[in-house]
């Protein structure tokens, strides 16, 4: 976790040693999950909310005071399909420690992996690692049909084109689709139709198997996975040796997915707004985001403030194939002059509610963020540096250089700032790097897309032999880039080169807004070679 998290009714250091049975009141539409935990919890049963489903991993420590070591065995393995999984119960596992009753009967999925080893994973816990990664996509899942309710999609596949209408009746929190990777994962759920019947699998399954008790709906979590041909998993949990078998805590990457889905996908909705700098002062500036938060699942979220983003128990999630998203804003926000960067909340609390936000809501809205979403998807983002990278080639037919271009780079998540996404399409920002020689001396050149500002970055000029490979540094300079507010650091600049070993170059002036002529980029590398010479 990057904050610390504490959750209300558990002691700190509590061992999460069991998931049993959801349950419901009757005349509720709340969730909770049944726990087998140590210590118990003061007052209360021994449960948390569905909301929570992120956090709920097995051998976990709910409020953690220290690190602790996790004493467990880890394995990579490739899945040729779920067809032939079985569904068993737990208490077949002959690598369960305990047999603690809440969790015997829960499903496990059993199969066969290299060196005969035998897997049964819960099926909880694949279906956090595969839906779960907010409490929005934990809370619906329970819920018959909350995908048609609250989504509209359309799909042109001769144009391999999709669009995604997010309803008015949508309670996913809006802020959420600025979020490039959660949009590529809930465009695999919404429009893969084998993960779509999976995901809608649990609701079916809760209306045909729950069982009405006196007050409470109760169930046994089940759900049927999708087909992940080919989809390379890899795993934590307790090794039995003597029965070579593999008992799963924990689903940690899930890769080389393949996605049944569009190469461009659209999302729209009339929530979605763009932030613009406005003509007054900023409300408040920035919000001090406090060490740790203090988590109320009993209580509705604040509507008043953006949610908290709680970073937890991230799942590594990678397709095989990029596709390409983009949010597109029909209105503008204004933000107040001089605040570009729209953060979470204008000020942070330490009490906060991942439950949905409703009107009753007295405390202020967090949501989990448990997606590290690395799919290698840099190449969707070239046609940003079109200009840019005409010029370059023009400095190698025009201007005799040596042109070498690196991949490019998406600018890293720094703290509460939103620079590394664009405004304009929630789409990431990207820097290019490229080796230029002008005569005999060679460069570094460092350009930023910065197509959603009102004003161009210019571009960066750094002597190589100042720096050498520039490889290990660039992490540190895009950090340093996006904590000057899109500026490059100059001090630390100096420090790494020299004050005389950098400089800059400004873009060509146009005159079209926003828009190159043949003429201005001729006129960008002509005076570009200069500069360098």
């Amino acid at each position: 976790m990057t904050d610390s998290i504490q959750l209300k009714g558990f002691k700190d250091g509590t061992w999460l040693n069991g998931i049993g049975d959801l349950f419901c009141k009757t005349d509720g539409v709340r969730w909770g999950v049944n726990l087998s935990i140590y210590p118990g919890k003061e007052n209360g049963s021994d449960s948390t909310s569905l909301s929570n489903a992120p956090l709920l991993i097995r051998k976990n420590i709910i409020n953690p005071t220290k690190k602790y070591y996790q004493n467990s065995h880890e394995q990579s393995f490739q899945i040729t399909t779920t067809r032939d999984w079985d569904v068993v119960r737990l208490k077949s596992c002959p690598a369960l420690e305990r047999r603690l009753a809440k969790e015997l009967q829960q499903y496990c999925f059993e199969f066969s992996i290299a060196e005969g080893i035998r897997v049964f994973l819960p099926q909880f816990e694949l279906a956090r690692a595969l839906f779960f990664h907010n409490a929005y996509l934990a809370r619906s899942s329970i819920l018959h049909d909350v995908l048609s309710n609250e989504f509209i999609t359309e799909t042109e596949p001769k144009l391999n084109w999709a669009h995604i209408h997010v309803l008015d009746t949508c309670n996913c929190p809006i802020e959420l689709f600025s979020d490039y990777g959660f949009r590529r994962h809930l465009s695999w759920l919404l429009l893969d139709e084998g993960v779509r019947y999976s995901y809608e699998s649990i609701s079916r399954y809760q209306l045909m198997d729950g069982n009405d008790s006196g007050l409470y709906r109760r169930w046994t979590f089940q759900f049927d996975p999708p087909p992940l041909q080919g989809v390379m998993i890899k795993v934590r949990g307790r090794f039995e040796p003597v029965s070579r078998t593999l008992l799963v805590y924990e689903v940690l990457s899930i890769c080389k997915i393949k996605s049944n889905v569009p190469s461009l996908i659209e999302f729209t909705s009339p929530k979605f707004s763009t932030s613009v700098s406005g003509k007054g002062s900023a409300a408040g500036g920035d919000a001090s985001r406090p060490d740790g938060h203090n988590l109320d699942d009993e209580t509705e979220g604040s509507r008043e403030n953006n949610p908290v983003m709680l970073k937890v128990n991230q799942v590594k999630f990678e397709y095989e194939r990029a596709f390409e998203t983009w949010k597109v804003s029909k209105k503008n926000k204004p933000t107040g002059r001089g605040r570009e960067n729209d953060d979470e909340a204008t000020e942070a609390s330490r009490d906060v509610s991942s439950e949905e936000q409703g009107p009753g809501g007295n405390l202020p809205s967090a949501e989990w963020d448990a997606l590290n979403e690395q799919t290698d998807d840099a190449h969707l983002y070239l046609n940003k540096f079109s200009s840019y990278f005409e010029m370059l080639r023009l400095l190698e037919e025009l201007h005799g250089c040596k042109v070498i271009k690196y991949p490019l780079t998406k600018l890293p998540a720094v703290g509460k700032c939103k620079m590394h996404i664009l405004k304009t399409d929630g789409n990431p920002r990207c820097m290019s790097v490229a080796h230029v020689t002008a005569g005999a001396v060679g460069y570094y050149l460092l350009e930023v897309d910065t197509s959603d500002a009102s004003k161009a970055l210019s571009t960066k000029v750094i002597i190589a032999s100042a720096i050498g490979d520039i490889e290990p540094h660039l992490f540190e300079i895009e950090k340093q880039l996006l904590k000057a507010s899109l500026s490059w650091p100059k001090e630390h600049f100096d420090k790494l080169v020299g004050e005389d070993s950098h400089t800059w170059v400004p873009h060509q002036k146009s005159g079209k807004a926003g828009s190159l002529t043949s003429n201005d980029i001729e006129k960008w590398s002509a005076r570009m070679c200069r500069q360098l010479n």
